[in-house]
C-alpha cells in the first residue's frame, strides 16, 4: 500500500511539474503582442479610438462629403476601416455597430 501511494505521489509531482514548465512566465513570453483600434457608429460623431488613445473623427479624413445615395452608418464605417487598414491595421471583430481592428504592436 505505501509503495502504490509512493508510486500515486512521484506520478502527480511529475505531472504538476511537466504542466508547469509548459507554462510560459510573463518574463519568457515571446508570442506576438497586437495593438488595437476601434470605432463605433454614431452618425456623422463616428470617431476612431487609435491604440494611444486618440480620438479622431471620420468626417474630418479626406473631407469628401457623402452622396445621397450612400447608407450614412456604411458610409462612416467603410471610411473607418479604409483609414484604419492604410496604418495597418486588419478587422479582429465586427458587428453591425462597431470595428475592432488590430495589427502588430511595433516593439
Amino acid at each position: 500500500m505505501k509503495r502504490l501511494l509512493a508510486c500515486v505521489l512521484l506520478a502527480f509531482g511529475i505531472l504538476i511539474v511537466s504542466l508547469a514548465a509548459d507554462t510560459p512566465s510573463s518574463e519568457a513570453w515571446t508570442g506576438t503582442v497586437y495593438e488595437f483600434a476601434s470605432v463605433r457608429w454614431a452618425g456623422d460623431r463616428t470617431s476612431i479610438i487609435w491604440p494611444d488613445g486618440t480620438v479622431e473623427k471620420v468626417i474630418a479624413f479626406g473631407g469628401k462629403k457623402r452622396p445621397e445615395a450612400a447608407d450614412e452608418r456604411m458610409w462612416y464605417l467603410t471610411g473607418a476601416i479604409n483609414i484604419m487598414g492604410k496604418r495597418g491595421f486588419e478587422i479582429a471583430h465586427a458587428t453591425n455597430d462597431e470595428v475592432i481592428m488590430k495589427r502588430v504592436a511595433v516593439k
